[in-house]
């Protein structure tokens, strides 16, 4: 028995009224293929323009469009649809169909779309703002809401998380005490910007419960509340850690890590600063520019650990010699710059300079050794000309250069005449550049003949051997198109202390090559037999500088016995072992090794024994003293004679340099030295010009002006 079945008659009866007079349309639906309308209320009857009487018995699709599946039979449903009138008019309603139990009729309430909508909207809204705060609560970023004006009506649990206070400590304008002091003034006005309908966002400091700091990126969005006002919704979130982050990032970008000073990213913006804040005054700087001398030497012998140590230690002696206010920056390797405020004059700035200089090269000690550090100092003052930190250091490094120059271990302030130097040399370099990667005749070789002097049973005329030439040295030489003749003294150091050499000797040696060939084509017996060639210490170094000789022998089809390599005392002790090495690789290639102007450096005895060497170059300062003006008192050359007798002792030539008057000649035959050369025999001279020089020789004319007789 169902609940229906207790109903008396009077409560059926009330029900139908209240069917009957129902705001919304009613219809009973009988369940069949089609379902029918069973009966309609009064209002339904309205909207659909006919009578029950009428409608009754007619087909459900007849009257109302709805879905095929709102008649189901275990629970109700609803759905969209439209009331047909008999008009032809349609009514747009939200249906809601219930069974009746028993499974054949169901009770249809159609409703107005219209009238139904503004409560979908609320409950859209209501949908919206639980969504909302789903979101808020759950979302890590610390989240807080405004209702109007400063005053915070939620916060989300991250948010009382990361200021470590419940939710009614930071309600209302409390949050406002967590605010540092220092940056309330930013974050009020950060909600202002808000407040007044634009979004804004910024960087402050929260204080947290247990009294520390941290840094968050506040976003705030404006909101409004009807009937209330402006509000904001926004997130603070905590980038403590990566501000931290990139504060370390920003130090290592600006500072060295191994003394821990100031970088030259840091010194640039610091000169860059000074200057700005002058504004056309002069700011009383003063810049040092300080390289450790033969800090290579430390790094070699003792290793990198002790070469960082050293340069720790004076980092450390720099930042002590100075006052709070001046900038002690590691521009790179061994180099050191220090910016002085308050330096009025050169005379201070040198009084300054002399007593930095001081500091940094007192004794100090690298693990259980005493080293002595040595330093050469620039010193350039900013005047009121200098408009960059570049055109500053770039005056300090020259002024370096120039202490270096003048002996190491002292400073020099930069001048006008010191600056005007450096800037002569700058374009003299450029030329010579422009000359070794261009093909003019600017950059050329000659030849200097090497005679075999004539010894006892030797035919000979006027004391030099007869035969061909056993030697020519090859000269590099540069007619500068405005300077004139460039002196080798000038050039080659040039080229060495600004990595031009190697181009510089390649160019020589493959010059030197091709003129032997070409001399072998026209002289046939009578060319020389070997061309010499002068190696800087820097080309000893390269690690292709064997394979670039070889090679240059290869592709011009001579033999190695056809070069000799002149190696200076300087390029032996500057790095014994890899010149050992690459010697001993052409040696072994067949390459002839002479050491030149022999005697006046520093080479050891026990050294010269172990390199694999053919001819010792006496060098023209003994030959001098031989005979002619110049020479010793007693002329007894004494330095000459003994090189010759050590060659001869080891079984070593000799070649004389230097050889210009027929005394020296003779003395040098008397005591047994191999070759000579000089201008006594010929300056050096073009290719062709010695080809008939040779000729000349030959048929024993003299073949130039400077060709002159030992008698």
């Amino acid at each position: 028995m169902t609940r229906e079945d207790h109903l008396d008659p009077g409560v059926r009866q009330a029900l139908l009224h209240a069917a009957e007079v129902a705001g919304d349309a009613v219809l009973v639906v009988r369940a069949g293929a089609p379902s029918t309308v069973a009966w309609v209320n009064p209002r339904a009857e309205e909207v659909l323009g006919a009578a029950n009487d009428t409608v009754a018995g007619a087909p459900l699709g007849r009257v109302l469009d709805t879905p095929a599946d709102l008649l189901t039979t275990t629970r109700g449903t609803s759905g969209r649809g439209s009331l047909r009138g008999a008009d032809g008019t349609r009514t747009a309603v939200d249906v809601t169909s219930h069974p009746v139990p028993g499974g054949a009729l169901w009770v249809l309430t159609a409703v107005p779309a219209q009238r139904r909508r503004p409560e979908a909207e609320a409950e859209a809204v209501q949908a919206v703002e639980r969504r909302f705060t789903a979101l808020a609560e759950r979302t890590p970023v610390p989240t807080v809401l405004s209702d109007v004006g400063l005053r915070l009506a939620h916060v989300n649990d991250a948010f009382t998380r990361l200021v470590g206070l419940p939710a009614e400590a930071v309600l209302g304008t409390a949050w406002l005490d967590l605010v540092h002091r220092e940056d309330l003034d930013v974050v009020t006005g950060c909600a202002r910007t808000a407040l007044e309908g634009t979004a804004a966002e910024t960087f402050a400091r929260l204080l947290t419960a247990d009294g520390a700091e941290r840094w968050v990126h506040l976003r705030l969005a404006p909101t409004t509340t009807p009937r209330h006002g402006s509000g904001f919704v926004g997130t603070a979130e905590d980038v403590t850690e990566r501000r931290a982050f990139e504060r370390q990032l920003a130090y290592q970008a600006r500072h060295d890590p191994l003394t821990g000073l100031p970088n030259r990213a840091a010194l640039f913006e610091h000169l860059q600063r000074a200057l700005l804040g002058a504004r056309g005054a002069s700011p009383d700087l003063a810049v040092l520019f300080l390289d450790l001398d033969n800090f290579k030497l430390v790094n070699d012998s003792l290793g990198h650990h002790a070469g960082d140590a050293l340069l720790v230690d004076v980092g450390r002696r720099l930042r002590a010699a100075v006052r709070d206010q001046d900038v002690v920056t590691r521009m790179g390797g061994d180099e050191f710059v220090v910016v002085c405020h308050g330096v009025g004059d050169d005379e201070e700035a040198a009084h300054l300079a002399a007593r930095v200089l001081e500091v940094c090269t007192q004794p100090t000690l690298i693990g259980s050794l005493q080293v002595h550090p040595s330093a050469s100092m620039g010193v350039a003052r900013v005047d009121q000309g200098t408009t960059s930190a570049q055109d500053v250091l770039r005056d300090a490094d020259i002024a370096m250069y120039r202490a270096k120059a003048l002996g190491k271990n002292r400073f020099a302030l930069c001048d006008a005449a010191t600056r005007d130097t450096a800037r002569d040399e700058l374009r003299l370099l450029a030329d010579l550049r422009a000359a070794l990667e261009g093909t003019s005749p600017e950059l050329h070789v000659v030849y200097q003949p090497v005679v075999a002097l004539a010894g006892p049973g030797d035919d000979s005329r006027d004391g030099v051997a007869a035969g061909p030439l056993p030697v020519v040295e090859a000269l590099a030489r540069w007619t500068h198109p405005r300077r004139g003749t460039v002196p080798p003294d000038v050039f080659v150091p040039l080229a060495e202390n600004h990595q031009l050499v190697g181009r510089l000797g390649e160019t020589v040696l493959d010059a030197a090559c091709a003129q032997l060939v070409e001399w072998r084509a026209a002289l046939g017996s009578l060319a020389p037999q070997r061309v010499a060639v002068n190696v800087s210490p820097h080309q000893l170094g390269d690690p292709g500088f064997v394979d670039m000789v070889t090679g240059t022998l290869a592709r011009h089809g001579l033999e190695a016995a056809a070069l000799c390599l002149e190696v200076t005392e300087s390029a032996l002790v500057a790095d014994p072992a890899t010149t050992r090495q690459v010697l001993h690789a052409l040696r072994s290639a067949g390459v002839a090794v002479a050491i030149d102007d022999f005697g006046v450096g520093y080479s050891s005895l026990a050294h010269l024994r172990r390199l694999p060497v053919d001819h010792l170059k006496i060098d023209r300062s003994f030959v001098t003293e031989l005979a002619g003006p110049q020479a010793d008192t007693d002329g007894s050359g004494a330095l000459a004679g003994a090189v010759v007798s050590l060659a001869r002792a080891l079984g070593l030539s000799t070649v004389a340099e230097g050889v210009e008057h027929p005394e020296q000649a003779r003395a040098l035959q008397e005591l047994g030295c191999t070759y000579a050369q000089g201008w006594l025999w010929a300056r050096g001279m073009a290719g062709a010009d010695l080809t008939d020089w040779v000729r000349g020789r030959a048929g024993g004319g003299a073949a130039t002006a400077d060709t002159r007789s030992l008698s």
